[in-house]
């Protein structure tokens, strides 16, 4: 279990990056931290994994105090794996040594097998002997994962590991990556800013916002019932309308063009997304388009009507 109690973090400059941090993690499970830009996740990754000071607060692993390099001769921790988004593999050694590099000291026979098992569970075994400069992207981000794990670290921390990877690939990638670290019982902390991909794949999600704790859940809670209008937004697209002089907050998917409707609209745009239109209506006593989803085409100004499921 990782356990995070009143984080706090300031820069030099006297930037706040964390303010009073806390959270709890269960063992085995994958969980997202999520945020825009300069929310603080990268910095706390960092802090978690031992590689980075915090100013204020604790942080357990297990019953482990970690701390910062203020505290700790050598920075990080052997059962703490942080991979940074930029990631460095050796070119000018095969794949199978740089997945052994971290286990020179296990017996050979040991090490060998380990190296084997780590990339059949990559689906690469067929390429030990080729160096990294001959591989996709998608094949290097594997590789490297495979060397984070090799010394079987209880946690594995990942700052944005998929943002580099093309769309296509993305999704085959993680799936590959994350079904791995889940094969071996491994604790993973991942930094995104990827709403649509958390929700898709995280045991738990945490949203900060400016350095403090938004919210956290599994997705299906933390999308459903947020606790805040930043922490809605934040994981997909929501209308904000006016009914009876109250403000309410309702995602598009729950928008129903419908003949029998209650309310009426007037179509302001019908955008073609692929597998769906974003169809936007105006609403009276609405100051703002609202947003839906649809199956065909309506044209613009086409007066409907929409219910609430």
């Amino acid at each position: 279990m990782i356990k995070l109690s009143k984080i706090s973090k300031t820069y030099d400059n006297g930037v706040e990056a964390l303010s009073q941090v806390s959270f709890e993690i269960k063992s085995a499970e994958v969980t997202y931290i999520l945020g825009e830009s300069g929310s603080g996740k990268s910095t706390l990754l960092k802090i978690i994994a031992g590689l980075e000071d915090a100013i204020d607060g604790s942080v357990f692993v297990d019953e482990e105090e970690i701390t910062g390099p203020s505290h700790h001769l050598v920075p990080g921790y052997d059962h703490l794996a942080y991979v940074p988004q930029d990631f460095k593999l050796q070119q000018f050694w095969t794949v199978k040594d740089n997945i052994g590099k971290k286990i020179s000291h296990y017996p050979y026979e040991d090490k060998e097998a380990r190296i084997k098992m780590l990339l059949q569970l990559c689906k690469l075994e067929d390429y030990a002997d080729r160096y990294p400069r001959e591989l996709s992207g998608g094949q290097q981000q594997r590789i490297a994962m495979a060397a984070a794990v090799a010394d079987e670290p209880d946690v594995v921390l990942l700052d944005e590991p998929f943002s580099n990877l093309d769309l296509p690939m993305k999704a085959e990638v993680r799936k590959e990556i994350i079904g791995m670290l889940r094969t071996l019982g491994i604790t993973v902390l991942l930094v995104s800013h990827d709403p649509a991909e958390a929700l898709a794949v995280a045991d738990q999600i945490i949203i900060l916002n400016q350095g403090k704790l938004e919210q956290q859940g599994n997705p299906v809670n933390v999308y459903r019932n947020p606790k805040s209008l930043y922490a809605a937004k934040f994981l997909g697209p929501i209308n904000e309308m006016t009914f009876e002089k109250k403000k309410v907050f309702i995602r598009p998917e729950h928008l129903i063009i419908d003949p029998k409707g209650k309310f009426k609209a007037t179509v302001e745009e019908c955008i073609f997304m692929g597998m769906h239109y974003h169809t936007y209506l105006l609403v009276e006593q609405n100051p703002n388009p609202i947003l839906c989803y649809t199956k065909v085409e309506l044209k613009k100004s086409t007066t409907v009507q929409f219910s609430i499921k």
